[in-house]
């Protein structure tokens, strides 16, 4: 028996609702003066250094992981499940405060880990280098895509895990 489907209901929203969503007298002031703009500039400085301590913390967690993980074979997948769900963070992080090349690297190094499971001796290299190269961008403050230098390294680590990941198989 199909079940069946129904059309979905539209529910309009109040009108209070849509007077605050489109700036009436009780909707936000779009109007900004110079203290609005300051207190906004002030508070994204804020929100920057605070990204660049936790991105910080993230990176030096995974470097301790890594080392964690080359010691001791029991736990390591454990581990680099960590180390990639850290990854996943800076991904985000990286994109939400505009630095798109840590995304980036945070990214293939997230994948990487995902794929390989255990890593062997090269593998645990890769991982290091991605993690190298993640403090390096926090550690320039590379925003953007970058130059000619970061493409070059972007390019780099690709063909590393992709020769790590063909020598697995």
């Amino acid at each position: 028996m199909r079940a069946r489907k129904e059309k979905p209901v539209f529910i309009k929203a109040s009108q209070a609702l849509r007077q605050k969503a489109v700036n009436f007298k009780t909707g936000l002031d779009l109007n900004i003066n110079d203290e609005v703009r300051s207190r906004i500039e002030t508070a994204i400085a804020q929100s920057t250094d605070t990204f660049s301590k936790d991105v910080l913390g993230k990176l030096r967690a995974m470097r301790a992981l890594v080392r964690e993980a080359e010691e001791d074979e029991f736990q390591r997948i454990f581990i680099m499940s960590n180390i990639a769900d850290l990854a996943f963070d800076v991904k985000g992080m990286g994109g939400t405060f505009g630095f798109p090349l840590l995304s980036a690297l945070a990214k293939s190094l997230q994948h990487f880990i995902n794929k390989i499971g255990l890593p062997n001796t090269q593998q645990f290299q890769v991982i290091s280098i991605h993690i190298d190269a993640l403090y390096l961008v926090l550690a320039q403050g590379v925003t953007g895509a970058g130059g000619e230098t970061e493409k070059e390294m972007l390019a780099t680590l690709r063909k590393a895990v992709e020769k790590t990941q063909i020598e697995e198989a």
